[in-house]
């Protein structure tokens, strides 16, 4: 048969459209149809399945580890992002919070810094986080600067940590920051580039799927970006997501959301500074 011409029936899509909301939070609405079809195929062309049906009985039937339905959730979960991108968050670190940190550490307070990327994708924003750090002079080698990267889809979180990217996606860093944070690969890896010790030592990449209950997560962090990430999920998901990030904000955090997204529509201890920053009251 031809697994091309495989299309998803309106029960199967019903079916998959209630499982992934469960699991994930993704609220996928009837336009998504194809797009579902298109990238469910892949998983039924790997495991010769012969329809959706037989795919989605397999997932609740045949898949004990939770092996499949990984594969799943990294299937339709979408990952576009550039270095940099919405530059204002990362200009914000440098003039705003990190000297507000530096000054808190003069009068005594820790020279610590902590920053989740709770939507690394394929690795853009983390890196682009730790550049950041890097470029702002007073944290010396006696700072304790730390990154946590997350993501719910394990194939984009692996190659977040490899460091491994296509040159052209660094066309925002420029060519100094490329050769200042960037290892150029020959022979069979010419085209691309590998971040550096000194980006790849800040930063720790662990999975998670932000409508869980529970997060192993035990820090609490001075900026947390999650970004172009509420508009995947429906209202209701949208606040449970938003009030448990908000628990892991330091007293001053701040809340760093897409240029689409607002937390507006909901009381929340955090109040809007513009350019969709959020801070936690002190």
């Amino acid at each position: 048969m031809s697994f091309a011409l495989q299309t998803i029936s309106e029960d199967e899509f019903q079916a998959f459209q209630h499982l992934i909301y469960t699991e994930t939070g993704i609220a996928l609405n009837d336009s998504k149809r194809c797009l579902l079809s298109s990238r469910l195929g892949k998983r039924l062309r790997a495991l010769q399945l012969n329809d959706y049906l037989e795919y989605y009985e397999y997932i609740l039937r045949r898949d004990a580890d939770g092996t499949e339905m990984q594969e799943m959730i990294n299937c339709i979960t979408t990952n576009k992002t550039d270095f940099l991108r919405e530059p204002h968050h990362f200009e914000f670190l440098s003039t705003r919070l990190f000297p507000a940190i530096v000054r808190k550490a003069a009068t005594g307070g820790p020279r610590k810094v902590r920053i989740w990327c709770a939507a690394s994708s394929h690795g853009h924003e983390p890196y682009s986080l730790a550049m950041t750090v890097r470029e702002f002079a007073p944290f010396e080698a006696s700072w304790d600067v730390r990154i946590l990267a997350s993501d719910i889809d394990t194939n984009v979180l692996a190659r977040a940590e490899e460091g491994v990217f296509d040159v052209e996606d660094l066309a925002p860093v420029g060519d100094l920051r490329m050769r200042r944070y960037f290892d150029r690969g020959t022979g069979a890896f010419a085209g691309k580039v590998r971040a550096k010790r000194r980006l790849r030592e800040l930063l720790t990449f662990r999975q998670l799927n932000l409508i869980e209950d529970v997060w192993p997560i035990h820090a609490k962090f001075d900026a947390i970006f999650c970004r172009n990430v509420m508009i995947y999920f429906d209202l209701p998901t949208q606040r449970k997501v938003v009030e448990h990030l908000v628990r892991y904000l330091k007293p001053g955090g701040f809340l760093m959301l897409g240029h689409s997204e607002s937390i507006q529509w909901t009381p929340s201890p955090v109040q809007p500074l513009g350019n969709t920053i959020f801070q936690l009251a002190e």
